[in-house]
């Protein structure tokens, strides 16, 4: 560094104004002796100064100002009179409200401006704090202006503007309009391309023909690709947006569509309800249950209905209810009764108990075992070993329809799992149950149907074979299927 730039520098240092500005200018320049530092020359320029202002909007290109956040610099130069920091106001706010830019174009300083750089800075600042409308005048003239260079990062980074303003518009639940639809195709196809879940989904979803609220019916009109669009969901799926799965299900599940395969339907549909979905967990469920023969089956059918009823899917609560028998009688006598029946027999008054809340017949009451029963959305009535008929003896699967009928399963299974010991003492056999039941009801004056619910063979059985229960509930499955 030359002796009189060292003397500059010093004088700055010391708190010279004008030395001050000029070291500023040369650091924000790079010139006269001194390295480009802009960090170093901003130190030494007094922004409220009108003269430091000018220096710095002049001296730094526009997009670097944006970037520095230095906009008030530049409106106080502009104010103080200087040309070229009016005209990069003037660029900078009529790109940021999406005007057309040609007059810009056409200008001396358009090198000077650069423009392609600015429009994206106006489109970012358009994301965060512009209408949706604005916001897609801003990405209409990046793109428009995006032809002047070969940036790539510039390109991918207004690919990915174009993905967030997607997001933005489906969650506004607006179009995106006024961008050409291939600049839309383009951006997104680009991202999904490099693992965007956001833009994968969009583009599945429109070349799908699926409806997607960010896009008007022309962006997709002819662009429509069945296969390509299931390539894009899967993408997506796997990428971690959960609600891919359910539209690739009823992609595949569709025999009029070139993708149709069940056995990829019923893969999707599983990884969605996997996933928390609860349509998928109701629609799985009910398929598993209406193709049940074995206890098992109806196991897993009962679990997914029960959690697609837990996030309040109302199809799926029907279809449980389905499979529990009523038990009419009023809950307010019933739970007087067993209070009386609990002082002196505390194992049958659960065995009441787990009766209505389930709709156990007066035998399946008697037999269930309580511990190896609970199920996390219900009981399992295991085979009774009592009896010897094969249709009276299977086990059946029963859901809890409230919360208080789940609670009550968990207490009987800790009470019964804690006096298993006493319990057979206290119990004894089938016979030996129903003969307490009977002298319990004899001296407290009750009634069978007061807990127990009634059902032929036939009925129970079509509560355990899922093709049976399939016809006898065929109205809620085919709602259930549909909805």
């Amino acid at each position: 560094m030359r002796r009189q730039d060292i003397q500059l520098l010093a004088l700055a240092r010391q708190g010279d104004a004008a030395a001050r500005r000029e070291v500023g200018r040369r650091y924000l320049l790079g010139a006269d002796g001194f390295p480009r530092h802009v960090a170093s020359g901003l130190e030494y320029l007094q922004r409220d100064d009108p003269a430091a202002a000018r220096i710095i909007a002049e001296s730094l290109p526009l997009a670097e100002l944006l970037l520095q956040q230095l906009e008030p610099a530049l409106e106080r130069a502009a104010q103080a009179g200087s040309a070229l920091a009016q005209s990069r106001l003037a660029a900078w706010h009529a790109l940021r409200d999406g005007s057309d830019p040609s007059p810009w174009q056409r200008s001396a300083d358009a090198a000077d401006l650069q423009l392609p750089a600015v429009a994206l800075l106006a489109a970012r600042h358009a994301l965060a704090t512009a209408p949706l409308a604005q916001l897609a005048r801003c990405l209409n003239t990046a793109f428009a202006l995006a032809g002047e260079g070969d940036d790539a990062a510039r390109a991918g980074e207004l690919a990915a503007l174009v993905v967030e303003a997607v997001k933005r518009a489906e969650a506004e639940q607006h179009p995106l309009d006024g961008i050409a639809p291939q600049a839309l195709l383009d951006s997104l196809e680009q991202r999904a391309m490099q693992n965007d879940r956001v833009a994968a989904y969009a583009l599945g979803r429109g070349l799908c023909g699926i409806d997607c609220a960010a896009f008007g019916p022309e962006v997709f009109a002819d662009h429509q690709n069945m296969r390509r669009g299931a390539a894009f969901l899967l993408r997506a799926a796997d990428a971690g947006q959960d609600e891919a799965w359910l539209h690739l299900y009823r992609l595949h599940a569709d025999h009029r569509l070139s993708v149709a395969n069940p056995q990829m339907a019923r893969f999707f549909l599983e990884k969605a309800a996997t996933r928390g979905q609860a349509e998928a967990q109701r629609k799985l469920g009910a398929l598993l249950l209406r193709e049940a023969t074995a206890l098992p089956e109806s196991e897993q059918a009962i679990h997914w209905l029960h959690l697609a009823a837990a996030q309040g899917d109302a199809p799926a609560r029907e279809l449980l209810d389905s499979l529990v028998l009523p038990v009419p009688h009023s809950d307010e006598d019933a739970t007087t009764a067993i209070e009386q029946v609990r002082r002196s027999d505390p194992w049958l008054a659960i065995r009441l108990q787990l009766a209505r809340v389930f709709g156990l017949t007066r035998l399946e009451a008697l037999s269930v075992d309580p511990a190896e029963g609970l199920r996390p959305w219900g009981l399992v009535v295991g085979r009774n070993p009592f009896i010897t008929q094969a249709r009276l003896a299977a086990p059946r699967a029963i859901p809890a329809l409230s919360a208080a009928a789940l609670d009550a399963a968990r207490q009987a299974a800790s009470f019964f799992g804690q006096a298993r010991a006493d319990a057979q003492g206290a119990e004894g056999d089938l016979r030996k149950r129903s003969a307490r039941l009977r002298r319990a009801f004899e001296r407290l004056g009750l009634d069978d149907s007061m807990f127990f619910a009634e059902a032929t063979s036939m009925t129970l059985e079509a509560l355990r074979l899922g093709p049976k229960w399939a016809f006898r509930a065929r109205q809620p499955l085919r709602l259930a299927l549909a909805a």
